[in-house]
């Protein structure tokens, strides 16, 4: 075999050997973030470090604390199934009652610790487009 026979096959192989060694042995769950339903959460009984979940505020479960208004908890439900969610920092526009929802944490003992608060709402902008004329 010719040196540059050999250069590409020994890259080959440490190319196939690094994403081997990424995706099976190295075991990194910091890297991920996994999404989860509602209901997934209230089966699992173990803490999960890193979590997200989607859903709608439960109407009436918006708790803003007194001392320090960053301080916020609720619930976020899908169908039947609920968890409480704490958050701290500043809350979106749309942050109200049966608002679509993402929220990213931890989850330990039944709660959300979430660390990001998103809205969603695309019904909001969908009048905007549609006056737009056509180029």
């Amino acid at each position: 075999m010719s040196k540059v026979s050999t250069s590409i096959l020994i890259i080959f192989i440490l190319i196939v050997g690094w994403i081997v060694y990424l995706t099976n042995v190295k075991k990194d769950n910091s890297l991920t973030v996994r999404y989860y339903s509602i209901s997934e959460l209230a089966r699992e009984i173990d803490d999960i470090q890193k979590v997200k979940v989607g859903g709608y505020i439960k109407p009436n479960s918006i708790e803003i604390s007194d001392e320090d208004q960053l301080d916020v908890s609720f619930f976020v439900y899908q169908n039947n199934d609920s968890v409480k969610v704490n958050y701290y920092g500043i809350r979106p526009d749309l942050f109200k009652d049966d608002a679509e929802v993402v929220v990213s944490g931890s989850y330990t003992n039944n709660l959300i610790s979430a660390t990001e608060l998103q809205t969603k709402c695309a019904s909001r902008y969908e009048g905007d487009l549609k006056n737009i004329e056509k180029i």
